[in-house]
């Protein structure tokens, strides 16, 4: 539930410029690649730099039992979106299948914590009427305040694009990537701070199933998208391999520590050097 709300400012993006689209058929490469790279470059950004960052502060625990749903889950969400993107195009059907997709993934965690209920019985705590109606108006208004934020967000930055002549997706991988991600970062060290490091890690990790199953799949549904060769072949390829990393750490170290912390952010700035360097066109 945290990783969908920290996503809202990805899902939102998502909806809003899917919508634009659909209003100005002329800029769907240019939209598609900004909130594409937005929806990756978040994701790199969280994966490496933000867990790498949360793990440096304070080791980060996976229970075991936790390490395939997690991780797992991380890896086929990455997986699923560059198969749906191999061809430069995600249509309609597929975006659909991305969220019944991640609404799976959902019932399947749920039967999992069910389970897990079973053999501890935990106790649950009821919100009362007043802390509920008033996480609910909380909830609406922090909702209408990013919808508007998130459409001038979008139309400044295709400003940007157009004054500067840069790669739309460049500037959705370096910069709206980055920014959107800053929920996750708050959160996490929130986390951290209150010696919550394993809340930390399934806050990042939920997050990156959240963006490219369920953010850009409901896009993909209003609009379709054109995706731009550089997010297939590098951007994708690099947050896969960053998935297996963190995957292959956490089973062979049993959590994250400071030293594979310093590795995962050296990989994010090199991922990065490189894609300004030498991957800074978009071509479709």
């Amino acid at each position: 539930l945290l990783s969908i709300g920290t996503s809202l400012p990805e899902i939102i993006t998502h909806i809003i410029g899917s919508i634009q689209i659909v209003k100005q058929p002329a800029l769907m490469n240019q939209v598609s690649a900004l909130i594409l790279g937005s929806n990756v470059g978040s994701d790199i950004f969280q994966q490496n730099f933000v867990l790498g960052a949360v793990a440096i502060l304070g080791t980060i625990y996976i229970v075991k039992e936790d390490v395939i749903p997690d991780i797992g889950g991380l890896i086929a969400g990455t997986f699923v979106l560059f198969i749906v993107c191999i061809d430069g195009f995600i249509s309609k059907t597929e975006g659909t299948l991305m969220v019944l997709g991640y609404l799976a993934y959902l019932f399947y965690l749920k039967r999992i914590e069910k389970k897990e209920e079973e053999k501890t019985q935990p106790e649950k705590k009821k919100l009362e009427r007043k802390e509920a109606v008033l996480a609910l108006i909380i909830l609406v208004i922090s909702f209408i305040a990013m919808t508007v934020i998130a459409r001038q967000v979008l139309t400044s930055a295709e400003n940007v694009v157009n004054e500067l002549a840069i790669s739309a997706s460049l500037f959705g991988v370096v910069i709206l990537g980055i920014a959107a991600a800053m929920p996750e970062l708050t959160t996490a060290l929130e986390a951290l701070r209150e010696k919550e490091s394993g809340m930390s890690a399934g806050i990042l990790l939920g997050s990156n199933v959240t963006n490219p199953m369920l953010a850009a799949g409901l896009g993909a549904i209003i609009s379709t998208y054109t995706v731009p060769g550089v997010i297939i072949w590098y951007d994708l390829p690099m947050k896969l391999l960053s998935c297996l990393l963190i995957l292959f750490f956490f089973l062979k170290y049993k959590r994250l520590e400071k030293h594979l912390g310093v590795i995962l952010i050296g990989m994010f700035i090199l991922y990065l050097i490189i894609r300004i360097l030498f991957f800074a066109v978009d071509t479709f």
